[in-house]
C-alpha cells in the first residue's frame, strides 16, 4: 500500500511514500493581489519581458538495504500507516517496503517598482523548479537469504513499485514543467498592495496554478502502487513460493 501526505502550501512541497509486500499466513488574509488592469499596466515603471524558466526533474536511484529484520519492517509499516494492528484485519506481516521521498520547490527571482498610485509593480524575472523522487530505499527481511525464493519474489515486487515511482514521475514531469512554461506567459506585471505581497505574489500564483496537477501525480502514484498491493497480488506472490 502506497502512504502519501498531502502536499503543504508554499513553494517547498513533499510527500513521503512507503509500499510494503506483506507476507499473508496460509496463502500501506489574503493580501490584494492581481494582474495589472489594462489602464494600470502602462502606467508601471519596468519592463515587461520573457520569464526565464529553468525546470529539473531528478529521480535517484534505489538502494538496498538487507539488514532489517520481517519485525522491524512490519514496525516500519504499521507506524506509516498510524495504526497498531498488522494489514488486512491482522492476518498480514510486511516482509518487504519501498520507502521513498517526493518532492516540488521552486525558487522565483522577482523585480518590483512602487506605483505612482500607491502599490507595488512586481515582475517575475525567473523561476528554477525541482521535482525530485530521493531517498528511496528497498527493505528485503534479512530472514530471507539472497537467491531463495523468498527474497527474489519480495526484491522483485519492490522494484516494480520502484517501477511505479519512475514512470509516474516521468509523466508527470512533462506535464509539470509544460504547466509552469504556460503560467508564467503574460504575467507581467502584477500589483501588490505592500512590500510583503508583492515578495510572494508571483510564488502564490504558481502555488495555485499547479496545485491540482500536484494533486493528481499524488493520487496517480497511489493508485497505481494500490493496483500492485491489492489482496489478489499477494496471494499470487506467496504462491511463487513454497516457503515463507
Amino acid at each position: 500500500m502506497n502512504v502519501m501526505t498531502a502536499w503543504p502550501a508554499r513553494s517547498l512541497l513533499g510527500a513521503v511514500g512507503l509500499t510494503a509486500l506483506l507476507f499473508l499466513p496460509g496463502g500501506g488574509s489574503t493580501p490584494l493581489l492581481g494582474t495589472a488592469t489594462a489602464a494600470a499596466a502602462p502606467t508601471c515603471p519596468g519592463h515587461p519581458q520573457p520569464v526565464e524558466v529553468r525546470f529539473h526533474a531528478r529521480f535517484d536511484a534505489a538502494r538496498l538495504d538487507h539488514t532489517r529484520g520481517r519485525h522491524t519492517i512490519n514496525q516500519m509499516f504499521l507506524k506509516s500507516h498510524g495504526t497498531a494492528t498488522p494489514p488486512h484485519g491482522g492476518l498480514g506481516t510486511a516482509v518487504g517496503l519501498t520507502a521513498t521521498r517526493s518532492e516540488f520547490r521552486f525558487n522565483t527571482r522577482t523585480q518590483m517598482y512602487r506605483h505612482a498610485n500607491g502599490g507595488y509593480c512586481v515582475y517575475l524575472r525567473s523561476v528554477e523548479a525541482h521535482l525530485n523522487q530521493i531517498d528511496t530505499v528497498v527493505y528485503v527481511a534479512r530472514e530471507f537469504p539472497k537467491n531463495s525464493c523468498a527474497y527474489d519474489v519480495t526484491y522483485a515486487h519492490e522494484k516494480k513499485h520502484v517501477g511505479i515511482y519512475y514512470f509516474t514521475h516521468k509523466e508527470f514531469a512533462a506535464r509539470i514543467e509544460t504547466a509552469l512554461r504556460r503560467l508564467v506567459l503574460d504575467v507581467n506585471p502584477r500589483l501588490a498592495s505592500s512590500r510583503e505581497a508583492a515578495r510572494t505574489v508571483h510564488a502564490t500564483m504558481i502555488e495555485q496554478g499547479l496545485a491540482d496537477l500536484l494533486a493528481d501525480l499524488d493520487r496517480e502514484r497511489t493508485e497505481r502502487n494500490a493496483m500492485l498491493d491489492s489482496d489478489e497480488s499477494y496471494a499470487r506472490e506467496q504462491a511463487k513460493c513454497p516457503s515463507w
